[in-house]
């Protein structure tokens, strides 16, 4: 019995906890010293990314100012601070014209993480100046699907729209 207990007390105190830390620009997992119980690192903005790029991961808790600013993120797991990014996708971008939301010429690139769905928006028929309509990345809210002033679209409609001018054009 006491064997186990001895068993049990070394390896408790030799595992410590290991986080992403971010060294010279590059962002690897590493042990970290062995009175830090917290990992930190950046928010991850769904599809718009990181929130503040000054936010390094690290061992150890949040600075006082990066927790009140909402730009830090804590836990307390082995590498809990990984951000896994998908791959980036682009949303048609739209601006309002006189009295109406017109599609731009450009589109907007969206940020995501692995496990989240590449989804796009776009402004509703209520939609006005006013709505500040900013971004077609992600997905309405309901309060904005409900009023009128938001709708959900896909980013398979988007290609659908650009390869059916592709297809247009190589025709004529």
């Amino acid at each position: 019995m006491k064997f186990l207990a001895v068993l049990f007390t070394l390896f408790a105190f030799s595992s410590a906890l290991k986080c992403h830390k971010t060294d010279n620009g590059t962002v690897a997992s590493s042990d970290c010293p062995a009175d830090d119980t917290k990992c930190s690192g950046p928010v991850f903005v769904e599809y718009t990314g990181i929130k503040n790029a000054t936010v390094v991961y690290n061992c150890g808790e949040c600075t006082a100012n990066q927790t009140a600013n909402e730009t830090c993120v804590e836990c307390a797991s082995d590498d809990c601070n990984a951000i896994v990014a998908g791959e980036d996708f682009k949303c048609d971008a739209y601006e309002f014209k006189t009295d109406a939301f017109v599609k731009s010429e450009t589109q907007e690139t969206c940020k995501r993480l692995e496990a989240t769905d590449a989804k796009c928006k776009l402004p509703g028929a209520k939609a006005t100046a006013a709505d500040s309509f900013s971004s077609s990345c992600g997905v309405c809210t309901q309060a904005t699907l409900d009023d009128g002033t938001c709708m959900n679209g896909s980013v398979a409609a988007v290609f659908s729209t650009v390869l059916a001018l592709f297809v247009l054009f190589n025709l004529l």
